[in-house]
């Protein structure tokens, strides 16, 4: 409950700071709109207002409710549960070549097996390796696409 309570109060005083400025704002362009800027102090005036002006898109955003921290603490949790995606995708696809190969080799096992009990020569087992493993088109569209 603290907690909540405290972040209420935080985002109250950043919205009230937040319309505070933006009327300020509001009053330094009327007040400005009227009065006649001398030629010595425009360029430090110039700066001071672009750097006001500048600040307007986050004060509307922090006034409107969204905190640009918050935003940036959302990218960075996107990021972290998509990078945990790609690598339990590539877990997945490991342990799918495995199976996969353990297939083959079973099968390999078997037929070898059935074809010496049937008194006939057979072709000797030969030990395969992942790169040969030919997966089902159901596992290969779970596959990323290749960056090379």
């Amino acid at each position: 409950m603290k907690q909540e309570e405290i972040d209420e109060s935080k985002a109250r005083r950043g919205w009230y700071f937040a319309c505070v400025f933006l009327i300020l704002v509001v009053a330094l362009i009327l007040f400005l709109a009227r009065v006649e800027i001398v030629a010595k102090n425009r360029d430090v005036l110039v700066g001071i207002l672009g750097v006001i002006t500048g600040s307007i898109s986050s004060m509307m955003a922090i006034a409107s409710g969204r905190d640009p921290s918050e935003v940036e603490e959302l990218r960075d949790k996107l990021g972290r549960a998509n990078a945990d995606r790609e690598a339990l995708i590539a877990r997945l696809r490991d342990a799918q070549i495995q199976l996969q190969l353990h297939r083959d080799q079973l099968a390999e096992l078997q037929t070898a097996i059935i074809e010496r009990l049937s008194v006939l020569a057979g072709p000797v087992i030969t030990s395969r390796d992942p790169s040969t493993v030919e997966l089902d088109p159901n596992v290969e569209q779970w596959l990323p696409e290749s960056r090379e």
